[in-house]
């Protein structure tokens, strides 16, 4: 079928002290620009911050090359109109793109913009994960599994079981290992080959956002009205912790050395972290359109890039922060 055009005490109470006095005086972006008209379902970055996926309202998906923004590919799961793409990921090494709606998966050769492959998912997709050459995918489910799914030969390689619907997944550089974060209010650790559970975190919510560094040596968790929080993967010790924002974290992403995080909030704040300890580095704020608003558009994704930083806002706006 051919288609078309996520401590210490001391250390958190500073990073609170810090986040809070910078509310006011956050930095704001060089630059912007409409990815989509009247808002998004879903858009996702690159991991080298070169490309962006949208997955439009109104429109269905795009493919956008950056900086400057630039539209390659319109996509869509059907032949009769436009779909309404909820989660996208690329593999490590940029050649592929996987697109999701609520029961379908297509995963697209990013350089020519033609589909490899087309499948009806196991049940609802909230989220999605690419391994580094995309051979496989990691579906966050909302039938309480993360599913590692064979996307470009078919089939379920693994069901990794959760006691509530599955927020988020990531997966280390080293396709090795993959975490999920739950409305069961636990993140947890797993063996991409074997799907066996290799740590389970419990948080005093649901856990929306996970995020593994490329070395698979720290985790991120965050969880509804928690502070965010830093793991070793495998023996489960807090490394640190950041600061609670007055929304939640709805996006994360490490550096390629691991050493520091850039996040995104339902408050339209994106901030630069210190992963050994925890520390405010940066502030931004990003602005909605709406008066009404100002304070509450989220970030859907973020990004390090060879020129600064981008962040991606629900409302279809592309921001350069530096």
């Amino acid at each position: 079928m051919r288609l078309a055009t996520l401590s210490k005490l001391s250390s958190l109470t500073i990073s609170s002290l810090l986040l809070t006095a910078c509310l006011g005086s956050a930095d704001q972006p060089v630059a912007s620009t409409e990815v989509a008209r009247q808002g998004v379902y879903s858009a996702t970055f690159s991991q080298n911050g070169q490309w962006l996926m949208v997955g439009s309202i109104h429109h269905g998906g795009s493919l956008w090359s950056l900086w400057p923004a630039e539209r390659h590919f319109d996509w869509s799961h059907s032949a009769d109109g436009d779909t309404s793409i909820m989660a996208s990921a690329f593999s490590a090494d940029q050649r592929y793109v996987a697109t999701a709606d609520n029961r379908t998966i297509v995963l697209w050769q990013r350089q020519t913009g033609e589909a490899a492959s087309f499948w009806n998912a196991p049940g609802d997709i909230l989220d999605l994960a690419l391994t580094g050459t995309g051979r496989y995918a990691v579906l966050a489910m909302q039938d309480y599994t993360a599913t590692i799914f064979d996307i470009q030969n078919g089939g379920i390689y693994h069901r990794l079981q959760h006691d509530g619907s599955v927020y988020d997944v990531s997966i280390d550089g080293a396709d090795k290992l993959v975490a999920s974060g739950s409305d069961d209010l636990t993140a947890r650790v797993w063996s991409l080959e074997t799907g066996k559970e290799l740590l389970r975190l419990q948080h005093g919510n649901q856990v929306r956002t996970v995020e593994l560094s490329r070395d698979g040596r720290t985790l991120f968790s965050s969880a509804m009205r928690e502070p965010g929080k830093f793991w070793d993967p495998l023996s489960g010790k807090q490394l640190a912790s950041i600061a609670k924002p007055s929304g939640h974290y709805s996006s994360a992403r490490f550096d390629y050395d691991g050493k520091l995080l850039l996040t995104g909030s339902s408050d339209g704040y994106v901030a630069l972290w210190q992963v050994s300890d925890g520390s405010l580095l940066r502030q931004w704020q990003l602005n909605s359109d709406f008066s009404w608003n100002k304070m509450r558009v989220l970030v859907e994704d973020v990004a390090f890039a060879s020129d600064g930083y981008y962040a991606v806002d629900t409302n279809g706006k592309l921001y350069q922060l530096k």
